[in-house]
């Protein structure tokens, strides 16, 4: 499964799952199952604010060889996330978090160094035992704020903030890559030609490893287009 969001490709975001089903020759092991839980808010106008939570008691069970695993104890997965997002005439705003803490990362790192080069699973080490990413942008719709001008068109400038580590704190004599340690800045412009036709362009800058590392600096143009193309 592969949790992808929080690039600053424009002002329009999402957070998405993908890969996430079975394969045709996959099988899934229930021994240890993932609950979730989620709460929505929609109670204020243009207002919507989301939270959720996941949580498997022991993911090491549900391996395809336990043997790999049975050894080191528990290792219990969390995840917590909160998204939010006002908009009305004049102003779009959102904001998004997500938190991930995994237990007995020591042992279980210790586990992926000693399993075979052909394993299925990954033996990238160390594992992490706190992800993190956050973000949050402001855009303002200069034709509504200019009190609907026609010579003024629609452009939304904003401001994007994020950070994100998938290892932002490690456990033990475990010690975390730095370069994995990213917050940035983005600003930009949106301009609707059409209701669905948008041209977009924007700077961001990128500090990693808190300064340690090279910064990164991009611009972007693109064109976007959202439109149905089949009807059920």
């Amino acid at each position: 499964m592969v949790v992808a969001g929080l690039n600053a490709n424009g002002f329009d975001r999402n957070t998405w799952v993908a890969s996430g089903k079975q394969g045709i020759f996959e099988t899934d092991n229930f021994t240890s199952p993932g609950y979730v839980a989620r709460l929505n808010y929609t109670g204020v106008p243009g207002l919507k604010v989301g939270g959720s939570f996941y949580y498997c008691r022991n993911t090491g069970s549900n391996s395809d060889k336990q043997k790999d695993y049975v050894n080191i104890g528990k290792i219990p997965l969390r995840i917590y996330s909160a998204d939010l997002q006002y908009k009305n005439k004049y102003v779009v705003a959102r904001a998004n978090m997500i938190y991930g803490n995994l237990g007995n990362t020591v042992k279980l790192s210790d586990a992926n160094n000693k399993l075979s080069e052909l394993s299925p699973y990954s033996r990238t080490t160390p594992t992490a035992k706190r992800a993190v990413s956050y973000g949050a942008e402001v855009g303002f719709n200069l034709h509504s704020i200019c009190k609907d001008n026609k010579n003024v068109p629609v452009i939304y400038p904003f401001a994007r903030y994020e950070y994100y580590n998938p290892q932002e704190k490690g456990e033990g004599y475990l010690t975390m890559d730095l370069r994995n340690k990213v917050s940035m800045w983005t600003v930009g412009a949106n301009w609707y030609a059409l209701p669905n036709l948008v041209f977009k362009a924007d700077y961001t800058t990128r500090k990693i490893g808190g300064g340690e590392y090279n910064s990164e600096n991009e611009f972007s143009l693109a064109i976007a287009y959202i439109g149905w193309f089949i009807n059920k």
